[in-house]
């Protein structure tokens, strides 16, 4: 995979957001078609959905046209491939118009459009797997290389007895984190989150006091033995509320994920038995093996039985639901039942059509847990082993001044310069579980969890690099001291 085609434009941003509406709006065209309804009445009804934005303004267009100008819908429709910035969405429509005029079966055509749709659908997630491997790989990549420079400057200033004009310590301060930043702006362009993120005001309102406590503690020098400790705990601290509300968050969306096909299936079976669209729609939702789903379902039940019209049910479900994929798959579902297309065919098709997204998407998820695992480990590493090179080289150099005084006055100096890069290694290890959040779960809210744990795992390696037993220095030392017996 190029550098140009992991990073590089693709298109235009217009483009993109009618590409990842186009699966579902070929889907409710397919769906509405096969319900008999002609064009014209179909892109009336898709500029009425206000789930697919981008799709709606094209079909928002379709429509003034036809009825400002007086042109037939087929020649608008056929014109969309040079008006759109979206060279897919024209070729479907080109092949529509064409299928239409030719007398050819529609909806077989719409239906084989339907499938290849989903196949690049799926082969994107697949490749959206890809890039995050990618970028996981880059990114401790980078990391190592930041190390190895370090070593390089320390080493070679060592030995030639040159003084730089920086303190090469700070390259390991400062760098890892603005390149952590980096990497959190590049996967922020790279995905889109299924499921909102939560609002950042309360996480700063929850988390702002015990950072705050840790900053005044470390400044007046409260515990300063323990101050990394403190400012690790602060970050643990502020990050528990974000973590257990997108916890309840995603529990919801793959709970919801899980239901809507089960739902569409059982409205599809139940409709082969005879039972009415609506009657159906109630009988599927008032099971209750929906997880955290169930309200939303029964509430659905039980408004249709009290002659709530479908449109207020789903107006009602938007502000409960932010997943958009469940969003589309009801709004089909009870535009295709209002329209009176509520045939076995159709409800079907579109229970086919869910479960095959909830498969793409449980795969793509289950395709990204290694690399969470690899995250994890070589973050751990490599803090540790940053750590561990730096406390080796101070104490290294430690050994080679013989002035008991000035060494005393190092060994203060390299205790600060040390704790100072604990600091980094820490906010670097919490920032690090942001971006493997953000990466795995498509949102930033789903890496406080991540956050947390990488926090441990840093102060973890902060312990074991201060214990004696890893002093290199000294082993160096004994090393030295050690006199060889005359055989």
């Amino acid at each position: 995979m190029s550098f140009l085609k992991l990073f590089g434009k693709q298109g235009s941003k217009e483009d993109k957001n009618i590409q990842s509406e186009l699966p579902y709006f070929i889907t409710l065209v397919t769906l509405l078609a096969a319900s008999g309804f002609a064009p014209y009445t179909i892109f009336k009804k898709i500029r009425e959905i206000e789930v697919l934005p981008h799709i709606k303004e094209e079909a928002d267009k379709v429509i003034r046209r036809v009825d400002n100008l007086g042109l037939d819908p087929l020649v608008v429709m056929g014109q969309v491939k040079e008006k759109s910035k979206s060279k897919a969405l024209g070729e479907f429509l080109n092949g529509y118009v064409s299928a239409i005029q030719g007398g050819g079966d529609v909806v077989n055509y719409l239906k084989s459009k339907m499938d290849s749709i989903f196949e690049i659908y799926a082969n994107a997630q697949k490749e959206s797997v890809e890039k995050a491997r990618a970028i996981v790989e880059a990114y401790m990549t980078t990391q190592i290389v930041i190390l190895a420079i370090y070593i390089i400057i320390t080493a070679t200033t060592t030995t030639t007895d040159q003084t730089l004009s920086f303190d090469p310590l700070y390259l390991m301060v400062v760098l890892p984190l603005i390149v952590t930043a980096g990497f959190l702006i590049v996967a922020q362009k790279m995905t889109k989150p299924k499921v909102k993120e939560i609002d950042w005001k309360k996480c700063v309102m929850f988390g702002a006091p015990a950072l705050l406590i840790a900053a005044v503690m470390i400044f007046l020098g409260f515990l300063p033995e323990y101050s990394v400790y403190i400012l690790a705990v602060s970050f643990m601290a502020a990050s528990i509320w974000p973590f257990i509300s997108f916890q309840k968050i995603q529990s919801f969306s793959l709970d919801s994920e899980n239901a809507a096909p089960q739902i569409l299936r059982d409205i599809a079976e139940a409709r082969k038995a005879g039972l009415g669209p609506e009657k159906c729609v109630i009988k599927a939702c008032k099971r209750i093996d929906f997880g955290y789903f169930n309200g939303v379902a029964n509430a659905i039940a039980n408004k249709l039985e009290w002659g709530i019209p479908l449109a207020d049910i789903y107006h009602t479900l938007v502000k409960e639901i932010k997943n958009f994929q469940i969003l589309v798959s009801f709004r089909i579902l009870f535009e295709i039942i209002s329209a009176g297309g509520g045939n076995v065919n159709t409800l079907q098709t579109l229970a086919s059509v869910s479960e095959k997204i909830q498969t793409i998407e449980k795969s793509k998820r289950e395709a990204l847990k290694p690399y969470v695992m690899v995250g994890f480990m070589l973050v751990g590493i490599t803090g540790f082993t940053t750590l561990l090179v730096i406390d080796s080289l101070t104490s290294i150099n430690l050994q080679s001044i013989s002035d008991e005084t000035k060494r005393a006055a190092m060994e203060v100096q390299s205790k600060s310069r040390l704790d100072m890069l604990a600091f980094s290694v820490v906010v670097q290890s919490w920032m690090a579980g942001l971006f493997l959040g953000k990466l795995t779960t498509d949102a930033y809210s789903g890496g406080f969890k991540f956050s947390i744990m990488l926090v441990v795992i840093a102060i973890i390696a902060i312990i074991v690099v201060q214990q004696p037993a890893l002093d290199i220095g000294n082993m160096f030392a004994n090393t030295k001291n050690v006199v060889t017996p005359v055989p």
